[in-house]
């Protein structure tokens, strides 16, 4: 094999022609790969250093709703309060607000609904807190989420993008934000938690 530039004879496996310094066309598809690698390896350290989210599918999760009689949201806010406060944002997770929420959920399942008018009026300001807690954190993690998205992109694109619809919220809460979640994981802005 001869050198393209100077014509000198050089090895098929040599990178660069030992004359005249012109890199060879082994040495170009070297080059490629290394630059490959290198691409790859700074992919790997920035997912690597992302916070970590829990990806799970939706149906699962609506399928974990159903049977544990809306309990999953409680259990579902208070899985992610070290994920949610590793994402670096202004506001921290409202735990107070997610222990409050399981308290008055398991209130409502083990009051008496209809035996009497005390047991009646217990069960309705349960359900009650139930329903303004669960509204209250779904609003809270979707402006976390928004905020740490608005660090990838511009700010009106990561309110547009990031859980946008509060109606969504108020009816799904944890749901429509684990698809919000998933959505960030396949987009790289999360890394999955194993």
């Amino acid at each position: 094999m001869n050198c393209t530039k100077c014509g000198a004879p050089i090895d098929a496996q040599d990178e660069v022609c030992e004359y005249c310094g012109t890199r060879t066309p082994y040495g170009e598809r070297m080059l490629e790969e290394h630059r490959r690698q290198e691409e790859e390896a700074a992919r790997r350290q920035a997912l690597d250093n992302l916070p970590k989210m829990k990806h799970v599918s939706v149906a699962f999760a609506v399928f974990l709703q159903i049977i544990t009689i809306g309990g999953y949201a409680a259990y579902w806010y208070a899985t992610r309060i070290q994920s949610l406060n590793a994402l670096g944002t202004s506001k921290k997770f409202p735990a107070w607000c997610a222990g409050i929420l399981g308290l008055a959920w398991c209130a409502m399942i083990l009051l008496p609904g209809g035996g009497n008018a005390a047991g009646q009026e217990l069960f309705n300001y349960a359900s009650g807190i139930v329903f303004v807690a669960s509204i209250y954190l779904a609003f809270s993690v979707r402006g976390m989420l928004q905020e740490y998205a608005s660090g990838f992109m511009e700010r009106s694109v990561a309110v547009a993008t990031v859980a946008p619809s509060g109606m969504m919220l108020v009816l799904f809460g944890p749901l429509y934000l684990q698809a919000c979640v998933n959505r960030m994981i396949a987009m790289r802005y999360l890394a999955p938690k194993i």
